[in-house]
C-alpha cells in the first residue's frame, strides 16, 4: 500500500501487530499498520466504541483537564467558536462550554454522541465524519482534537475537512501519541500505542507537521511531555 501522508510506495516493515503489518514509509517516515482497517471494520469499531464504558467513569477529570487547556490557549483564538473534533462522550464540549465557548462536537461514532447528549446536553453535537459537519454551524476559531488522529484511515480527507472550517488565524490543538519519543522501544511493534485496528497512524513531531503544513495549517508549538505523547499547538495560515 502506498504511504498514508505522502504517497510514495516503498516502506519497510517494523513487525506485527494483531494480525497487520507495521509499516514505516522510506520517504517521510510515517508510520502505520498495513492494510488499513476496511470502512466496514471501522464500523463496527466505533458504532459501539467499548473504551466508552471506561471514559464515563473519568468525565471529571477529563473535564478539568481540557478546561487547563482550553484556559491556556483561547486567548489566542479569533473568536469564541469551538469544536470538539472526536469529541468521544462530550467531555471536551462541556469544558468548553463551562469556559464561556460556543461549544460543538462531532464523533464518527454514533454510541458517543448519544451518550453525549445525555450526559451533556447544553452542546452542540453531530455522529459523522468531518466532512459531514453540519453547513449551518459555520466556521471554528478553536479546535481540539484529542486522540483523535492516531485513528484516521484518510488523513487528507480529515484534514481537509478539518482547516476548511476553520476560520483564518483559527487555532488547534492536537494530541496523539508521538512515535518519535525517546521512551518507545526499540520494537517499535511492542509499544503498547500500537495497536491496529484502534491506532492505525503513528506521529512523530516531523509527520505531523508536514501533514498540516499541506492543509495550510502550521505548527505554533510543541509542549514538552515526558510521557511518549504528542501535545501540538498549531494555526491556521
Amino acid at each position: 500500500m502506498t504511504c498514508l501522508l505522502c504517497g510514495h510506495e516503498s516502506h519497510k516493515r517494523l513487525g506485527e501487530k494483531n494480525g497487520y503489518g507495521i509499516a514505516e514509509c522510506d520517504a517521510c517516515s510515517l508510520r502505520f499498520a498495513t492494510p488499513t482497517p476496511t470502512p466496514a471494520e471501522l464500523d463496527a469499531l466505533y458504532g459501539a466504541y467499548t473504551p466508552n464504558d471506561f471514559y464515563s467513569k473519568k468525565t471529571a477529570s477529563k473535564i478539568a483537564r481540557t478546561k487547563r487547556r482550553l484556559l491556556r490557549y483561547m486567548h489566542m483564538a479569533p473568536g469564541k467558536r469551538f469544536l470538539d473534533a472526536g469529541c468521544n462522550i462530550g467531555t471536551g464540549v462541556e469544558a468548553g462550554r463551562l469556559v464561556g465557548l460556543e461549544a460543538h462536537g462531532i464523533d464518527i461514532g454514533q454510541d458517543s454522541i448519544d451518550s453525549a447528549r445525555t450526559l451533556y446536553p447544553e452542546g452542540r453535537y453531530h455522529a459523522g465524519p468531518m466532512e459531514s459537519l453540519p453547513a449551518d454551524w459555520g466556521q471554528f476559531d478553536f479546535v481540539y482534537s484529542s486522540e483523535v488522529f492516531e485513528h484516521l484511515p484518510e488523513l487528507h480527507t480529515y484534514v481537509a475537512a478539518l482547516a476548511a472550517r476553520m476560520s483564518k488565524g483559527a487555532i488547534l490543538f492536537i494530541t496523539t501519541p508521538d512515535a518519535g519519543h525517546f521512551r518507545v522501544p526499540s520494537d517499535f511493534a511492542s509499544w503498547g500505542e500500537v495497536r491496529p485496528p484502534e491506532h492505525i497512524v503513528y506521529f512523530s513531531r516531523k509527520t505531523l507537521a508536514q501533514l498540516l503544513a499541506m492543509h495550510g495549517i502550521e505548527i505554533v508549538k510543541f509542549e514538552w511531555n515526558f510521557k511518549p505523547g504528542l501535545k501540538a499547538l498549531a494555526r491556521k495560515i
